[in-house]
């Protein structure tokens, strides 16, 4: 498989930077990107030494490195563009268009997309990111009446990660509330959930993942069986189908999917 050596190169996180490389490098997967993220780049003195490791690289290897770059000050994005490399600037792929169809001068401000520049909005994503985290897994369920939506589904199914994304990114209130054996037993919704009715958004996942996933903690456990797993992935959905309860499989699905899809279908609209 052919290799590349990537470099995501910002002035600030390079979060932002970061997830578009990804996007745009997942479109060739016959191709290993080696990615490594170079965060506050932001004087003339890092970008040299940063020139430095890449021209090595490029004279090492026999393809020059790729280097994806979100840098505001033009000296140095200069620096780093004139080294012996491939340059994507992903600032002036958009600014400069939007400069002339707004008729306007960008900002050219740094870390605008990441940096507290709300106090109001910074304060609301912390609350949804503290009332995950505090009803996470089935806990303070008297707080449901708050929430947003209520993620539910068997233990390991990505729950968690589901809701903390969608505080994290969307300010979403978001609980989440495990369905262990005895919920299962019936079709039925357990009972903290039954006045949350219109909140409830259902995880299912292949049960042979699912067996997978509980086998890296519990191996061995009755928990990570193939028959308890099968069981309990079934009569999840078969609640879910009793009670309508949107719900989607997130065996193939990145976090990022399922926070999309469950905004999507559940109507939710972001809050930061």
């Amino acid at each position: 498989m052919l290799t590349r050596t990537t470099f995501v190169i910002s002035d600030r996180t390079g979060l932002t930077a970061e997830a578009l490389c990804h996007s745009l490098l997942s479109q060739f997967p016959n191709v290993q990107f080696d990615i490594e993220n170079l965060p506050f780049i932001d004087t003339v003195e890092k970008a040299q030494d940063v020139v430095k490791t890449l021209n090595g690289l490029a004279e090492k290897n026999a393809d020059k490195p790729l280097v994806f770059a979100t840098l505001v000050n033009d000296e140095i994005r200069k620096i780093i563009s004139d080294g012996n490399v491939i340059f994507f600037d992903l600032f002036d792929t958009f600014i400069e268009p939007l400069e002339k169809e707004l008729d306007l001068e960008s900002s050219h401000s740094v870390g605008k997309s990441h940096g507290v520049l709300d106090f109001a909005q910074y304060s609301s994503r912390m609350s949804a990111v503290n009332f995950a985290m505090t009803t996470d897994d089935g806990m303070e369920t008297d707080h449901y009446a708050r929430a947003d939506v209520v993620v539910i589904g068997a233990s390991r199914s990505g729950k968690t990660p589901t809701c903390l994304y969608l505080s994290l990114q969307f300010g979403i209130f978001a609980a989440n509330y495990p369905l262990t054996a005895p919920d299962l037993e019936s079709t039925d919704l357990p009972e903290p959930l039954a006045p949350y009715r219109d909140k409830l958004f259902g995880l299912t996942i292949d049960p042979y993942r699912l067996q997978q996933i509980r086998q890296e903690r519990y191996s061995g456990d009755s928990y990570a069986s193939p028959e308890t797993c099968q069981f309990e992935v079934a009569q999840a959905e078969a609640l879910y189908r009793n009670n309508n309860v949107p719900y989607v499989n997130t065996t193939k699905k990145s976090v990022e999917e399922i926070g999309a899809y469950i905004l999507h279908k559940a109507s939710l609209r972001r809050k930061i």
